[in-house]
């Protein structure tokens, strides 16, 4: 039985609590939070013993009775949280973005790479089995070269919040830094579909600065290749359409709502004159089969993923782009 730990209780933590009853060889043993009322009313309704709600990060980090950490905390904090849950020899899914500046990329990118623990960035839809699809009909060299992909994800906080962490630059709030991973992921996944090892260049990005100094919407043109370019949006006041769209020599791919899959989702395939869906399906909620695949891979002593799964070299690009992108808008 592996024994999980949530550090941060906002609502994300929730959507994991309950993804980890569908998996029967774990539990949520540890949770912990600075507040006090939070950690309470968490406990209350996971059934989590009082002995093990943790008002202290360092105390659930250092229980012996943890084996993997989910890190959902505000995202200025995640670097510090990572490398203490190393030094701890815990397995660690932490949410996205890992870090939030250059100096902490390389930090936490060494700090991983000389452990010996599982490391997942929590990019839920990378451990769905759509994404090995998309890898796999990819890398069919009968569809020729990628000639155009769009994708975006945005979502509607109907107006700006400045109590939100969304709308604090310190926190590593805006649309960028918050889910502008996910097109870029799939930029990452497409690259290694093709191995490839060119560099991802923006050519060209616009966007809007709101007032609490935070960007609320942007756009990016990316070149992937000599021949292949992509054009990505973002956006936490507006609702965009979240889907993929992958041009060809010879085809196309089409998947609507792409980051957060059903049990069964479809991707619409052109291939030259011919068209059909493609299902795929799914044992899990996608929260629960990032669970399922984290514990597969700890129970089995594996540090090193296979694609189509995120490594820390995947995360570290993303993260490195992620950044890029945003010095760019500001």
């Amino acid at each position: 039985m592996i024994n999980w730990g949530i550090i941060g209780l906002g609502n994300i933590a929730n959507s994991f609590a309950e993804a980890i009853r569908e998996i029967n060889d774990c539990q949520l043993k540890g949770i912990a939070s600075l507040n006090k009322s939070k950690l309470s009313i968490f406990g209350e309704k996971y059934n989590i013993d009082k002995k093990y709600r943790f008002n202290s990060y360092d105390e659930l980090i250092n229980s012996d009775q943890i084996d993997a950490i989910y890190i959902a905390t505000l995202n200025n904090t995640h670097k510090d949280l990572i490398i203490k849950s190393i030094d701890a020899k815990k397995n660690i899914l932490c949410e996205k973005p890992i870090t939030i500046n250059d100096q902490e990329i390389k930090d936490v990118y060494k700090k991983i790479k000389d452990s010996k623990i599982f490391f997942l960035e929590a990019i839920a839809y990378r451990s769905h089995p759509i994404s090995k699809a998309i890898f796999e009909i990819l890398s069919n060299n009968n569809f020729g070269k990628i000639e155009k992909i769009t994708t975006s994800f945005g979502f509607d906080t109907k107006r700006i919040k400045p109590e939100s962490r969304l709308y604090n630059k310190m926190l590593g709030g805006g649309a960028i830094l918050d889910v502008g991973c996910y097109p870029l992921s799939i930029l990452n996944l497409v690259k290694k579909s093709r191995n490839e090892n060119t560099k991802i260049i923006f050519s060209d990005v616009k966007g809007n600065i709101c007032k609490t100094g935070v960007d609320d919407y942007s756009f990016a043109k990316l070149k992937l290749s000599n021949d292949s370019y992509a054009e990505i949006e973002v956006a936490i006041r507006k609702k965009l359409e979240n889907s993929l769209y992958i041009k060809t020599t010879y085809g196309e791919l089409k998947i609507p709502d792409l980051w957060l899959p059903n049990k069964k989702v479809y991707i619409d395939v052109k291939l030259k004159d011919h068209f059909y869906k493609q299902f795929i399906t799914c044992d899990y909620t996608v929260y629960a089969q990032q669970i399922n695949f984290f514990n597969f891979m700890i129970k089995n002593n594996e540090k090193t993923t296979d694609l189509p799964y995120l490594s820390p070299e995947d995360s570290k690009e993303i993260a490195e782009l992620s950044l890029e992108w945003r010095k760019r808008l500001y």
